[in-house]
């Protein structure tokens, strides 16, 4: 037999044998992946699960990823119930006293009548005390001297003398603030005058009758002359400031 011969017979029989055999495989693959997806899921074969290897071990965790971007803030829930309510604290500590309110308020009158000289302006004086709240009133001098600063309120009421004429002023320290004026008549008139003035510690504050012989004030014991003043508001800062911090500045 030829070598020719020989090779198509060898070739014969491969077909005769691999020709049945991919009819089998292919039968069978397409029965088993056709109606065991379930089973042999994505096209498998039985030969690649029979030959699959036991599951690995987990991995370990890998590096954490950076924090996202916040989301949009929601909408605001409806408010909740009142909580119930605590127990009550203990009692605190007693405070501090509260610090003493300044007051000065004075009152007097003059019963007799004061004339006039070519020499030198007259002060007035009082006989009769009303009201010397915080004795700041100098009965015997005539004169309010400040212990408190602050914005006080002073009147004054005269009765004019027959045929004589009428000045009295109001004094801050030595100067004039406002009069009382009117001319000579023959019968006695009521007048009063009304202020109101910022004072500093220790100013003072007197009434004092114009110089010379015709004028004059007239009183009696119907206490027609009187003199009044009381502190309105007190200028705490003001005391602060300019006070030495003895007990009278308090």
């Amino acid at each position: 037999m030829s070598f020719g011969e020989t090779l198509v017979k060898i070739l014969y029989l491969i077909l005769i044998i691999e020709l049945p055999w991919r009819e089998l495989v292919s039968a069978s693959t397409r029965i088993c992946t056709h109606c065991c997806d379930e089973i042999y899921p994505a096209n498998g074969t039985p030969v690649y699960y029979m030959t699959k290897g036991p599951k690995g071990d987990t991995g370990a965790a890998g590096p954490r990823g950076p924090q996202g971007q916040s989301g949009p803030q929601g909408i605001k829930g409806p408010k909740g119930d009142p909580g119930l309510r605590g127990e009550q604290g203990e009692k605190g500590d007693r405070g501090e006293p509260a610090p003493l309110v300044p007051y000065s308020a004075f009152s007097l009158a003059r019963s007799k009548p004061l004339l006039g000289n070519e020499t030198t302006a007259l002060p007035l004086t009082f006989d009769k005390v009303f009201v010397n709240a915080g004795n700041q009133f100098d009965v015997e001098s005539g004169r309010f001297i400040c212990v408190h600063p602050g914005i006080y309120h002073f009147t004054y009421t005269v009765q004019s003398y027959l045929d004589k004429f009428l000045g009295i002023q109001l004094m801050k320290n030595n100067e004039p603030q406002v009069i009382l004026y009117a001319n000579a008549v023959p019968r006695r008139i009521m007048q009063s005058q009304t202020i109101m003035l910022p004072l500093l510690r220790s100013d003072i504050v007197w009434l004092r009758q114009a110089k010379g012989s015709r004028f004059a004030i007239y009183g009696n014991s119907d206490m027609q002359i009187t003199f009044n003043g009381f502190l309105l508001f007190h200028d705490r800062a003001t005391q602060r400031a300019d006070c030495d911090l003895d007990d009278d500045c308090l």
